[in-house]
């Protein structure tokens, strides 16, 4: 569960204080202890340690689910998959994360990605959330415990784009 983490830390530090981050993500997730977040390199080395022999997480963009998609037309700034710790299910679940700057509204991107990952069976859970910072929108899959985080905040380096963050937990 580090990395949904791990990309907070990220987020706050592209869109504005830590507070405004906290606020605005309300998933389970934001409940994690964030030391093992401030060091990823320790953490993607344990994730290679454990009992099962798990590779470290992903960087390649092929790796993520389909439905996981860059906006169209966006840079993509970071993405992994990793497998999620747990050992309550004989499903497997999987940590995902994507990152893009993309030039477009943040209506236009929740809009779009409400699409894609309806596709998936996951729908909008609750309302959208905004901060001075960003704005924030859960999904959750209809059959399943996954549960994706779309978050979506002004680029620092140029207004005119956003930052747009896809993350949380699938079952594969």
């Amino acid at each position: 569960m580090t990395l949904p983490i791990a990309l907070t830390l990220v987020l706050t530090g592209c869109s504005g204080t830590g507070d405004d981050a906290a606020e605005q993500t309300p998933s389970a997730e934001a409940s994690q202890s964030t030391d093992t977040a401030s060091a990823p390199e320790e953490s993607e080395s344990a994730g290679t340690e454990d009992a099962e022999g798990d590779a470290a997480a992903s960087t390649d963009i092929e790796d993520l689910p389909d439905y996981v998609k860059p906006y169209p037309d966006s840079t993509v700034l970071s993405s992994s998959v990793a497998p999620a710790e747990t050992d309550k299910d004989t499903k497997k679940p999987e940590q995902v994360s994507l990152v893009v700057r993309a030039e477009a509204d943040a209506k236009d991107i929740f809009k779009f990605y409400e699409k894609e990952l309806g596709k998936a069976d996951f729908e909008a859970y609750g309302d959208e959330v905004k901060t001075d910072s960003g704005r924030v929108m859960n999904f959750k899959h209809k059959k399943n415990d996954g549960l994706l985080v779309v978050t979506v905040a002004e680029d620092p380096e140029n207004k005119d784009n956003s930052i747009v963050t896809v993350g949380g937990n699938i079952v594969q």
